[in-house]
């Protein structure tokens, strides 16, 4: 597998999967994200050669006062798009009270491949529709409080994280089931463009029932404060590693 294909196609299963993120003070409610909130990350491989960037978006959903539409997109760099062009945009509408999504929209293309699936979540009878790009469509059984890619790291962060800690949780994606699993290792002091941050290291993994998930694991470090704010992570390729690294936030 050439650079470029491995690259991109580690980042296109992983980036909704772990850029979810806020940069504000956590509202009333408790959460540490809210509406308003966006984030931008620069993907590089190996800190050196740069690969593309990404975003994160939370906004308020029309009509459901207790629901935020959370889109995470990402894009390649024209350097490597020249040979191997990648775009993708994932939303998940979020229960704020549940804290899990009712529904998953992805859309993402690669060269010539075109995929548009979504996900339709009844946490409460524990069930999901995933209906794929055909229009085709299966129910699926799920455990309550079931997340996908861009939903995840949400859960995660609504954690207390100390070190030492390890938590699972189950993530639908593609109409196949995985478990997430998160250790978080040590507090450390983290250094990037943007500032120096007392963050958590946390090793997460991705596994389908017993067997492991290749290319489907990195190391994140999230801030040590009450806006556990994801400003590094570092996913293992084949050769070197894919380094995505916050570079701005607003609010």
């Amino acid at each position: 597998m050439t650079f470029p294909k491995a690259l991109l196609v580690c980042l296109a299963g992983l980036t909704g999967f772990f850029l979810a993120a806020a940069v504000a003070e956590p509202p009333a409610d408790g959460l540490p994200f809210q509406a308003g909130e966006k984030l931008t990350y620069r993907i590089s491989w190996s800190n050196i050669v740069e690969a593309g960037s990404a975003e994160l978006s939370a906004t308020a959903e029309d009509g459901r006062p207790n629901s935020l539409r959370l889109q995470a997109k990402a894009l390649t760099s024209a350097a490597v798009s020249a040979n191997y062009p990648f775009k993708d945009d994932f939303v998940s509408h979020f229960d704020t009270v549940v804290r899990a999504p009712w529904l998953y929209e992805k859309n993402f293309t690669e060269r010539k491949r075109i995929v548009r699936d979504r996900v339709t979540f009844n946490q409460a009878q524990r069930t999901a529709l995933f209906t794929n790009s055909r229009n085709q469509s299966k129910q699926m059984p799920i455990e309550l409080g079931t997340q996908d890619p861009v939903s995840s790291l949400y859960a995660l962060r609504g954690l207390g994280l100390t070190p030492g800690m390890h938590v699972s949780f189950p993530v639908l994606d593609g109409g196949t089931q995985y478990i997430v699993e998160a250790r978080v290792v040590e507090a450390e002091l983290i250094t990037i463009k943007l500032g120096s941050f007392n963050a958590h290291r946390v090793e997460i993994s991705l596994r389908r029932e017993s067997r492991p998930v290749t290319n489907r694991s990195m190391t994140a470090w999230i801030t040590a404060d009450t806006r556990k704010l994801p400003v590094l992570a570092s996913v293992a390729l084949p050769v070197g590693a894919a380094v995505i690294e916050l570079v701005s936030a607003t609010p």
